[in-house]
């Protein structure tokens, strides 16, 4: 009997403290991690991602993005219900995206998002059908300011030029302010790895598997640490170059300082000269170094023909002088014209592109000064004739690529 008291006291004194422990505010409660929702949006090398990140049992307190290239950003005070991040990765790949949230407690919660990024299509629908080869008996020649690194999204840019050299078939390019870093590691010569026309001549190799030589110098240093110069492209076998001083200083440490590069290629046809030409623009109204450098361009492509038994030669690049400027502004242009011994490949298709009013239409730059400044002249020859020619890195055509919106121009030989 004593025994059977014993157990009802001893069970009904559980009952009670299990009753009032059940009853405790003391009593421990487990915490729920963070609940995240992540959508995303690519746009070539660009992302968005959209997080919604909220706790069910309290706030979150942190968000953390891995972009899977080394690159972390964290976000505190903020909605993390509706957060949206952008990043802008530097070349094509496949990332693991980690996104982690942390709640009031400390605790988090993670998720992994594998998104392939790659360039946006290059497209050449706008370019005119004229502008496309149709024989063996026609050449393309392109002319472009390459904007010495300044430009957003220059690896895409980058692409973007490739894409038009390869689809396109494009035999010779002219570049200006075709750079390097001045403390990027040397890969041959005076030729650094980051240097532009070598960028944009391995891509054509490892996208088109088309060799283009390249021959490159520098003239001066583009906002002090790049090393900037002009350079020629061409897939064509290189006979000889040469690079020379056309301005009156030859300082690296002044913009004034100005260099022209020149190629010989040997066609099945005969001997084409290509130079590329980056003038300095005219500071006053009695200032003569543009006039002078242009000069000096003509007499180097004077002598180069001289010594080599060419069929036509080229002038490219951009000369800073607009032919509907007022003069003296527009006097460059008219001393590379001469005696009539060259022709302005452009305005040969468009004879209005001269007509003051000057039409926006023909600006192959943009900015505070927009204009007609970058040319592809042909001196004079009986072999060639201009076929076509377009202002083609435009958002209405190809998609800008520089501050400069470049020239294209097609030839044919004259059987």
């Amino acid at each position: 009997m004593d025994l059977i008291k014993f157990s009802i006291r001893f069970f009904s004194v559980a009952l009670i403290l299990l009753l009032l422990t059940g009853c405790s505010k003391d009593i421990e409660k487990s915490n729920q991690k963070p609940a995240l929702s992540i959508n995303s949006v690519t746009e070539g090398l660009s992302v968005t991602i959209m997080i919604s990140a909220t706790d069910p049992d309290g706030t979150v307190s942190e968000v953390i993005i891995d972009w899977g290239d080394n690159k972390i950003d964290t976000f505190t005070d903020t909605d993390f219900s509706n957060l949206e991040a952008d990043h802008l990765y530097t070349d094509p790949a496949t990332y693991n995206i980690i996104v982690a949230a942390t709640d009031n407690e400390g605790d988090s919660a993670a998720k992994t998002i594998p998104l392939a990024v790659d360039f946006e299509e290059t497209s050449l629908a706008s370019i005119k059908p004229g502008m496309f080869k149709t024989s063996e008996n026609e050449l393309l020649i392109l002319t472009i300011n390459l904007h010495t690194y300044q430009e957003t999204r220059q690896n895409e840019k980058f692409n973007m030029i490739t894409d038009a050299i390869g689809k396109m078939d494009i035999d010779f390019i002219a570049f200006q302010e075709c750079a390097q870093h001045k403390s990027a590691v040397i890969v041959e010569g005076i030729i650094r790895e980051d240097n532009m026309a070598l960028i944009i001549s391995e891509r054509l190799k490892d996208k088109y598997d088309v060799d283009y030589n390249f021959v490159w110098n520098w003239a001066h240093y583009g906002w002090n640490v790049w090393e900037e110069g002009v350079s020629i492209l061409s897939k064509h076998p290189l006979l000889d170059t040469d690079e020379r001083y056309v301005s009156s200083n030859t300082n690296t440490g002044t913009i004034t300082s100005r260099k022209v590069i020149y190629g010989s290629y040997q066609m099945a046809e005969g001997v084409i000269n290509v130079f590329s030409a980056h003038t300095h623009w005219r500071t006053s109204l009695t200032d003569e170094e543009q006039n002078n450098q242009i000069e000096n361009i003509r007499i180097m492509v004077e002598e180069k023909e001289s010594s080599t038994q060419d069929i036509v030669s080229f002038v490219c690049g951009d000369f800073n002088s607009n032919p509907t400027s007022d003069y003296p502004w527009s006097e460059g242009y008219n001393t590379m014209m001469g005696d009539n011994d060259y022709l302005d490949t452009f305005f040969e298709i468009y004879p209005d592109a001269n007509t003051k009013p000057a039409q926006s239409i023909y600006n192959t730059i943009g900015g505070d000064f927009p204009g007609r400044i970058d040319y592809i002249f042909m001196k004079d020859s009986i072999h060639f004739s201009v076929e076509d020619s377009q202002i083609i890195f435009k958002d209405d055509v190809i998609g800008t690529v520089s501050d400069h919106f470049g020239v294209l121009t097609k030839v044919s030989l004259i059987n």
